[in-house]
């Protein structure tokens, strides 16, 4: 069972605290992923839907038990801008700086590792400006480096899933995934949002199996 910060919860309800820690044993018992992947999911899910309240502050202290550096946190935030909107991740980052004062987490570590370059990321985008602002954005947030090519597929999975957006850019996502992760991997990454919300996570499921048997 991987180690989770639960005890604020406790404080409020502890059946729901219960309630949490056996949903994440179910959840972070999938094998396809690894637990720092399945954190920077969870703490992405939060920055797409703008939910900065106790959630939040408890995922970014178990990225912070778990040695996630406080860059590889800021890395987060800037590849998830373009998915969840740039105030948003402006709110993460306003956020994370108070809950990492608040844990006396060293903020003084190198920031920014990226290549420089933009990666070639492209979207089935009709609209030329759209199109071109895509992959502008897109590009310069997939030249991350701080977060593996793994890590940042299935982060860009989680923000489709939360924001119900399962189309033809979902699917392209999912062929971004497959160049980095087996179909089995992809299928727990998908999995593991169900905590998130079930039903988002089935309708993702049902979406990702055509794109698989395609």
């Amino acid at each position: 069972m991987v180690d989770l910060p639960s005890s604020p919860l406790a404080d409020i309800d502890p059946e729901f605290e219960k309630l949490a820690l056996e949903t994440g044993g179910l959840t972070f018992g999938l094998p396809g992923s690894t637990p720092r992947e399945k954190l920077l999911q969870v703490t992405a899910h939060d920055i797409c839907r703008a939910n900065f309240g106790l959630p939040f502050r408890m995922h970014i202290t178990a990225l912070t038990m778990h040695g996630v550096p406080y860059a590889d946190i800021l890395s987060l935030i800037r590849f998830v801008a373009p998915y969840a909107g740039y105030p948003s991740a402006a709110g993460a980052l306003g956020r994370v700086a108070e809950i990492a004062a608040g844990l006396g987490i060293d903020t003084t570590t190198e920031r920014s590792r990226v290549t420089g370059e933009t990666a070639d990321v492209t979207l089935p985008v009709a609209d030329p400006w759209m199109a071109e602002f895509c992959a502008s954005r897109l590009g310069r947030a997939w030249s991350e480096q701080r977060l593996s090519p793994r890590e940042r597929a299935f982060v860009a999975l989680t923000a489709h899933v939360s924001q119900r957006s399962l189309g033809e850019s979902f699917h392209r996502h999912v062929q971004f995934a497959r160049t980095v992760a087996t179909p089995d991997e992809i299928r727990d990454a998908v999995r593991f949002t169900a905590e998130l919300g079930v039903t988002e996570a089935i309708a993702a499921l049902e979406s990702l199996e055509r794109v698989l048997a395609a």
